[in-house]
């Protein structure tokens, strides 16, 4: 993706090209394309290009329209077609950036609402002295800022605020929330930098920062069709069209092949899309993650099945989970600027580079979201939950029936189930089951308040479903790769499950057409019989690699003993050292009920620590941040 960056002055001062070439030398060796900056009166806007796909090439620098509004955009519009025929503007010659000029001079911020794509924009309006930053629905391009009395800073990736200012203060809601595994929506790691939530746009000016929301999953209305058959007609021609925005035959995409049924799925679809455009075109490239030491796993069976079917080979890497060290990352090639890497994260990304991204590609696909949005949690509660609260107890009771004899438990029970379902959906609170018991007092309070805080409001007004459907997003929003930037090299992801028409559409038909008793994926197996391979199709769900590790907590046992030693958030009062060691000994042991928030809380401590090592004597204390 493109990179974003600038600043706008307080009120008085000037912008100046020197300051915004000094936030452009951190991020300037991702860019395919050189440094453009944009200066007006205390407006500083910087663009480094990332030239991968043929609209792309045409946005390359800011755009200013003749009423004064500027524009850094990066991203693709997919309804460009269809904004220009609305504005009267010639499509063929309309560059993305032109388009959404003119789409904010004709609705005003109600624009944003209208853009259909992968994208992140910041527009200066100077006639109200108005900054807007936005995300697309489904935050596929980062944004963050800061704010420092009436001066903005902005930038796609942390790296620019970190250019001038390498120890920033680390904010407490953060780790509270990071540990915890509650979304961290506008959070980042650094006290005083925010980032744009998905699916809204922030203004600044006035005073005021203010947060909109321009698209919801919890706003989208039921819509059905008449049959099962127009329910796969319609789901399958809105994947067709989502893999064709996002793989193009004539750029350079890469596509993750899993052997599950998600990234097949997206593989496949795009074979067919090229093979029927044209006889002999040349199909998408594929790389592959092996783990053999996960044998419930078994993903290389399936990937080949997959590459034999399109007569393809891709290239196959040794990404196995039990190899995590558990160690520090050393700085000497780079700073890690969110938690997540071990000391053996940088030799995997050469790995990578070396295999597969130094041949010239540009973007990945991945197939996160698909088990979400597509029936693959075998779970009925939302169903049953819109019909116990429509009142449609007929089909409630039926549906209950049939959950029931699939689960081989008393129907009491899936009665009941869905009774607690509906009641904790439309409970305001957060829950506090996700916060580790060896969370300090004050991380726990911390976390539970941000919790609180991004629940909707009105609840009574929305549907089960609708509720279910926001939070099932939201999740989603915090598992995306691109949030965690690599050192060596950037790619552009691309979610073809993730598309604004396609999520649209899933998010309103009737849930049993996703999920059907006994029947996991059901839409999604019914409409692409014949383009995924059958066995791929049939494959039971993949396993979280739970056993893999295991192995790598009971291996790395003595090393983390050592380094929760001098723990920095033992040091600051984060978790009590006592009940960390007695479920960290109980997971070595195989006790497997915490395994997620250890891996989380062991995550946390190794970034910390880096951080420490990378600055030296520069600290980076912690101080309790903004929730909000």
């Amino acid at each position: 993706m493109s990179i974003l960056f600038g600043q706008l002055e307080e009120r008085g001062a000037v912008a100046t090209e020197a300051a915004l070439r000094r936030l452009s030398r951190a991020t300037e060796r991702y860019a395919t394309e050189p440094s453009a900056f944009y200066i007006s009166e205390r407006l500083g806007m910087g663009f480094q290009p990332y030239v991968s796909h043929e609209r792309s090439a045409t946005n390359v620098s800011s755009a200013v329209d003749i009423y004064g509004n500027a524009l850094s955009f990066d991203g693709r519009l997919d309804n460009y077609r269809e904004l220009a025929a609305e504005l009267g503007v010639d499509a063929s010659n309309a560059t993305d950036s032109r388009l959404v000029l003119a789409a904010f001079h004709r609705w005003g911020e109600d624009c944003f609402r209208r853009l259909t794509g992968d994208w992140a924009l910041v527009l200066w309006a100077p006639s109200h002295e108005l900054l807007y930053l936005a995300r697309d629905h489904a935050g596929a391009r980062t944004l963050h800022f800061r704010i420092d009395g009436d001066a903005v800073e902005w930038g796609t990736y942390l790296d620019t605020f970190l250019a001038e200012n390498a120890g920033l203060a680390i904010s407490k809601s953060y780790v509270a929330c990071y540990l915890s595994g509650i979304q961290l929506r506008n959070l980042t790691p650094y006290d005083s930098i925010m980032s744009v939530p998905p699916a809204h746009y922030v203004i600044v000016g006035g005073g005021q920062v203010r947060t909109r929301a321009h698209w919801s999953a919890a706003q989208i209305a039921e819509a059905t069709c008449k049959s099962d058959k127009d329910y796969e007609d319609s789901f399958l021609a809105l994947l067709k069209q989502s893999v064709r925005r996002r793989a193009n035959a004539t750029e350079t995409v890469l596509a993750e092949l899993s052997g599950g049924i998600d990234s097949t799925a997206i593989v496949c679809v795009s074979d067919s899309l090229r093979r029927s455009e044209q006889a002999g075109a040349a199909l998408v490239d594929t790389v592959s993650y092996c783990d053999d030491a996960e044998l419930s796993l078994d993903d290389k069976r399936y990937f080949s099945i997959a590459e034999t079917e399109r007569g393809k080979v891709g290239t196959h890497l040794d990404m196995a989970i039990s190899q995590r060290t558990f160690l520090p990352h050393s700085s000497a090639k780079g700073r890690y600027l969110v938690p997540g890497a071990d000391s053996l994260s940088i030799t995997r990304e050469e790995q990578f580079f070396q295999a597969v991204w130094s041949k010239g590609y540009r973007s990945l696909l991945s197939g996160i979201g698909g088990d979400e949005l597509l029936g693959g949690v075998p779970d009925p509660k939302p169903e049953l939950a819109d019909y116990l609260v429509s009142r449609d107890i007929r089909n409630f009771l039926r549906q209950c029936f049939a959950w029931s004899l699939i689960d081989r438990s008393p129907m009491i029970e899936t009665l009941w189930g869905s009774v607690a379902h509906v009641a904790r959906l439309y409970r305001t609170s957060s829950s506090s089951s996700t916060v580790p018991f060896w969370l300090s007092p004050t991380l726990t309070e911390c976390a539970q308040a941000t919790g609180r805080g991004y629940a909707l409001r009105q609840r009574s007004t929305y549907t089960p479903r609708q509720l279910s459907d926001e939070g099932t997003w939201w999740s989603v929003m915090e598992t995306l790769p691109h949030l965690f930037p690599r050192i060596v090299a950037r790619p552009e992801y691309r979610y073809p499950y993730l598309d604004k028409d396609l999520v649209n559409f899933l998010m309103a038909i009737p849930r049993e057409q996703l999920l059907r008793p006994n029947r996991r994926r059901s839409l999604m197996r019914r409409a692409l019989a014949g383009i995924v391979p059958h066995e791929v199709l049939e494959r039971k769900a993949k396993a979280f690699q739970l056993r893999g590790v295991l192995h790598a907590l009971q291996r790395a046992r003595p090393s983390l003993e050592g380094l929760f030693q001098q723990s920095r958030l033992v040091e600051e009062g984060c978790i009590d050292p006592d009940l960390f060691r007695s479920a960290f000994r109980k997971a070595c042991e195989g006790e497997a009920s915490h395994t997620r928030t250890l891996i989380r809380t062991i995550a946390m401590e190794l970034w910390l620590q880096s951080e420490k090592t990378a600055l030296g004597a520069r600290t980076t204390p912690f101080t309790l941040g903004s929730a909000a």
